[in-house]
């Protein structure tokens, strides 16, 4: 029998065959210390390879700050693009969020074809804000590049959004972001109850025969058919008491911030002790993802 062919020999020879790739650019905080000034090339399970490449200055003895990083080795670029955006998922993961992702295409991460250079795109910074050596990124990044489930977009936007307001300069905008991250998991689920449904079917058809203001009634319709299914508040909130049930006052911490979000959005207010509130929010909603994560990375 002929022995198989190491995947990982067949991406470095045999390029026409595992062709396609994904790339993001990393943009270092000034001050983050990584033990790398060459390129680094980590081998991840399944036999996955991701090039880090670090550009910029070359003067002597300099940690370059920014990083092309390259996910290679892929039959098509479907493939490719779902590697490219669970090593995205794994970077901010493996910097506890503590990083922003700066793109102008829809997706943080750009498929490229490997045999033909000018493939190549940049599409994606991202910010890291921590010290931490080299090896505290390979674990969270073998654990989701791993993972045979498709990658979940919304856990993605979700962690994206939390890490870009943990960074934001003022305290309210950082605040609003913090909370509103939790958007993206709350799922708002639809009523069953027949009696329900029958109640909001009867008022609208009394609208849409009703001698309103056309515009005005097109906006009632609307506003009706979002009475079906739980408001967002409600989804969030049943998302805490799922996820993190034996965290106490971890609904009314949830319901308490979004009631001031509600304020400084819509009255322009602000509150005393937003800082140390915001504290409070991240500290749980971080609780929240990593729960999330884990989920993620069983199912």
């Amino acid at each position: 029998m002929r022995k198989k062919e190491p995947e990982r020999q067949i991406i470095f020879s045999s390029p026409k065959r595992r062709p396609y790739g994904a790339r993001l650019s990393l943009l270092l905080e000034k001050h983050t210390e990584f033990p790398m000034k060459g390129e680094c090339v980590l081998l991840l399970s399944p036999e996955v390879i991701v090039r880090i490449s670090p550009r910029g200055n070359d003067r002597e003895g300099e940690i370059k700050q920014n990083w092309d990083i390259f996910v290679e080795g892929f039959a098509t670029a479907g493939e490719a693009e779902q590697a490219g955006l669970k090593i995205a998922l794994g970077f901010l993961c493996a910097t506890r969020y503590s990083v922003r992702l700066i793109y102008h295409t829809p997706l943080p991460c750009s498929v490229y074809d490997r045999t033909q250079q000018k493939g190549f795109s940049a599409t994606a910074s991202v910010h890291l804000t921590v010290v931490q050596g080299i090896g505290n990124i390979v674990d969270p990044l073998n654990k989701i590049i791993s993972s045979p489930r498709p990658i979940d977009q919304n856990l993605l936007v979700a962690c994206e959004l939390f890490a870009a307001a943990r960074i934001e300069t003022t305290e309210r905008t950082r605040f609003l972001g913090l909370v509103s991250s939790l958007e993206p998991l709350a799922v708002q689920q639809k009523y069953e109850n027949v009696e329900l449904i029958a109640l909001i079917s009867t008022f609208k058809e009394s609208i849409l025969n009703s001698m309103i203001n056309g515009k005005i009634r097109d906006s009632l319709v609307g506003r009706i058919e979002q009475l079906k299914k739980e408001s967002i508040s409600m989804a969030i909130k049943r998302l805490v008491e799922e996820t993190v049930p034996n965290e106490p006052g971890a609904v009314e911490l949830i319901e308490e911030a979004y009631s001031l979000r509600s304020k400084i959005l819509h009255e322009g207010s602000t509150d005393t002790d937003i800082e140390k509130k915001g504290r409070e929010v991240e500290n749980l909603v971080r609780q929240i993802f990593e729960a999330k994560i884990k989920e993620y990375l069983v199912h």
